[in-house]
């Protein structure tokens, strides 16, 4: 994969299936041959969409967003302090995102914030809440790539399904680059 094969040089597809390298994939055999499985297959597919330059991965939190997680950052700031305690910050994550974050995910958060202060200053709490919603994004279009893919709904990619998305998305990619990154996503799971 990624050689010159006939004197040409690799096709950009070609390449960006080489660098998949880190993919895990689960393959397994289905009545119509090898297929790789939910739910590392899905990272595999949006990465090598994204690679491919399907789609830029910039993403902006509009005003009326940055408005909210200010008041929600005030909110969980009962005594005006200036920043989130460790449990102000699981309060203020349960209401933007509606889960109480894990022991590790606080903990991380809190080793990761400047340690000359007492807690999140509003300025670190808003680019938290930015990553927290571009991985929520990210992970929402991962899960539509795949399911875009996996048109009979089986939780798992055959060749065939495989074909007819990148016939869709890429028509004029021929079908041994096809074959080429749906064998790599197989190999390197």
């Amino acid at each position: 994969m990624g050689e010159d094969v006939g004197g040409t040089r690799p096709s950009s597809a070609s390449r960006t299936a080489g660098s998949l390298a880190g993919c895990r994939c689960k393959p397994g055999v289905g009545r119509r041959g090898r297929e790789f499985r939910r739910p590392d297959c899905r990272v595999a597919v949006a990465m090598f969409f994204s690679q491919a330059g399907a789609r830029p991965r910039t993403w902006e939190a509009s005003q009326s967003e940055h408005k909210k997680w200010v008041e929600v950052f005030k909110a969980c700031d009962e005594e005006n302090k200036g920043y989130l305690s460790r449990e102000d910050f699981k309060v203020a994550v349960v209401m933007l995102f509606g889960y109480k974050p894990s022991k590790i995910e606080a903990d991380s958060v809190m080793s990761s914030v400047d340690p000359n202060t007492s807690g999140i200053l509003l300025k670190e709490f808003l680019d938290i809440v930015r990553k927290k919603k571009e991985a929520q994004l990210y992970r929402n279009e991962i899960r539509h790539i795949f399911t875009a893919f996996d048109r009979h709904y089986h939780g798992y990619l055959t060749l065939e399904d495989f074909k007819k998305a990148f016939k869709q998305v890429a028509p004029k990619l021929s079908e041994r680059i096809i074959l080429e990154v749906f064998r790599f996503l197989v190999i390197h799971s």
